[in-house]
């Protein structure tokens, strides 16, 4: 595990400004890939930084390893937070922005993929947020129909696209008419 070993010398190095009160790191193998972050919290003010409220700043840094493809470069992201370090140490930190990542991967994915919001060119404020959210509705009522697919080729967000298509009118009025659609049951 050559990642987590030269972490240990980056998070030991010198950082500005020199007043760093936190370090942190975390080694981990997932999706057949190690992956390390080390994270460096300290104090930060909010004339010093020019956001309002600011409490302390933080300097992250990744890089992901498989045998398939080696780590080339560390990744370096900065972190603002308004919240004190008695209210979020540097490891709440990090499971933190580890968690966002979850959101991104799950319900933007599904949004940018099968929702093709990432295309969409509508700039009109009101009719992009009501696309927005009948999009995320949507994939609100496909997950849950995901969940209850008893075939598992199908449960999938394309697979519930073809599902409702199947049979547009009638799913599509029941979906939004009934208190307890039975257009959701997958067959």
């Amino acid at each position: 595990m050559k990642t987590c070993n030269n972490f240990t010398k980056v998070c030991r190095t010198p950082f500005p400004p020199e007043d760093q009160t936190e370090c942190v790191q975390s080694c981990e193998h997932n999706h057949g890939r190690t992956e390390a972050r080390a994270l460096i919290v300290f104090k930060a003010t909010a004339t010093g930084t020019d956001f309002p409220f600011v409490e302390q700043a933080a300097r992250l840094t990744r890089c992901f390893d498989s045998p398939k493809k080696p780590a080339e470069k560390i990744e370096t992201e900065y972190l603002l937070t308004s919240l004190p370090k008695s209210k979020l140490c540097a490891l709440q930190m990090l499971q933190a922005d580890r968690r966002y990542w979850g959101i991104e991967t799950g319900l933007h994915l599904r949004l940018d993929v099968s929702a093709g919001e990432d295309r969409s060119r509508v700039r009109n404020r009101s009719s992009a947020l009501n696309l927005a959210m009948m999009r995320r509705a949507v994939i609100s009522v496909a997950v849950h129909w995901i969940r209850k697919c008893s075939n598992p080729r199908k449960a999938t967000t394309s697979g519930f696209f073809d599902f409702m298509a199947a049979n547009q009118r009638k799913k599509a009025f029941s979906l939004v008419t009934a208190r307890h659609s039975s257009s959701l049951s997958p067959s």
